[in-house]
């Protein structure tokens, strides 16, 4: 579920406060943080690099293969098989919670992940359990960043280990590209199943009474319910502590 707007603007200036002064003739927070697209972290291509630079991304991603709370490999407890199927090359951007809010906040922040999925190709990461994030995709040429400097894109939404969970989110963005999650055990998350969608025809919303969970009824192992604010919560379960799989796809 897409943090609500205020909770957001407040985690974005929290972020920006730890951000060091900008040296002279400089003006991008990816120079702030050094992103050196001359040498991008494994995975990232040279391309992909310059884009999320361009479009305002603070840094590229670590891209760890072991020793991590996420990593690229699927050798973990909990594994996400990432496939594009669209008609473009494909960035995958995940983040965990690490920072709370403020890890959606890209502009601010790197992300855990920044990984490059030519059309047709396909890359497997690793979860522990008790990891909660989001993930979401940089089709070069057309993403951008919101106005709050998070990825202007279809969001999946996750939690591993005890009650594991997934969904996706449109509430960034509802005219965003479509994705597709299957957990191996029956349900499917996508823009019409166990989605958070925005209310009266809205393109983006995210504040209380602003957005509804559809088509997780009836599903097995759907779950869908009310949080402890009385907002919609719920998602694809069926996966916890690594007794299933996610097959997610960029379409």
């Amino acid at each position: 579920m897409f943090t609500p707007q205020l909770t957001t603007l407040l985690a974005l200036a929290a972020a920006a406060v730890a951000l060091p002064a900008i040296p002279a003739g400089h003006s991008t927070m990816a120079m702030r943080l050094g992103m050196d697209c001359n040498n991008p972290v494994q995975g990232l291509s040279r391309d992909d690099c310059n884009y999320l630079r361009d479009i305002g991304f603070a840094g590229f991603g670590q891209n760890p293969t072991g020793n991590s709370n996420i990593w690229i490999g699927g050798n973990g407890p909990n594994v996400f098989t990432f496939t594009n199927k669209a008609n473009a090359d494909v960035t995958l951007i995940m983040w965990d919670q690490s920072l709370e809010y403020a890890s959606s906040f890209v502009a601010a922040h790197a992300p855990k992940i920044t990984y490059s999925i030519p059309r047709g190709g396909q890359v497997k990461l690793s979860l522990q359990n008790g990891v909660s994030g989001a993930y979401s995709a940089i089709y070069r040429g057309q993403t951008k960043l919101s106005q709050w400097g998070q990825v202007g894109n279809t969001w999946g939404e996750f939690t591993t280990g005890d009650w594991a969970t997934i969904n996706i989110s449109r509430e960034i963005n509802m005219a965003g590209n479509t994705f597709v999650a299957k957990v191996s055990t029956g349900c499917v998350a996508d823009m019409n199943r166990c989605s958070f969608v925005c209310k009266n025809n809205a393109n983006t919303c995210g504040d209380k009474g602003t957005y509804d969970l559809i088509g997780c009824a009836g599903q097995p192992n759907g779950a869908s319910g009310l949080d402890w604010l009385g907002q919609p919560a719920g998602g694809c379960q069926g996966w916890s502590n690594g007794s299933g799989r996610i097959d997610a796809e960029f379409l």
